[in-house]
């Protein structure tokens, strides 16, 4: 099996969402996937909105990252997750 790379992308439901609390909660969940977290950033859109990346290294696995998305778009305070990105490491 090969080892790929993941771009995550994850919207909260306001730019009133504490970003570095949404952040911690999102980092429990990845701790629980059988993943390693190479980045978690956010990143400014506009008017106070704002996105949330993650790097993850995962082995490559059937379904690829559905079931991490989906565990990542049950947080609290998360509008929508959408992988925008997946290579090979």
């Amino acid at each position: 099996m090969a080892t790929v790379l993941a771009k995550i992308k994850i919207m909260p439901t306001s730019p009133e969402v504490n970003k570095e609390e949404l952040k911690e909660k999102i980092r429990e969940v990845l701790e629980k996937q059988d993943v390693a977290i190479r980045g978690l950033f956010d990143e400014p859109l506009a008017f106070g909105l704002y996105a949330i990346y993650t790097v993850i290294e995962m082995e490559e696995r059937e379904g690829e990252t559905e079931p991490i998305e989906n565990a990542l778009a049950e947080i609290d305070d998360v509008e929508s997750v959408e992988t925008v990105e997946v290579s090979l490491a």
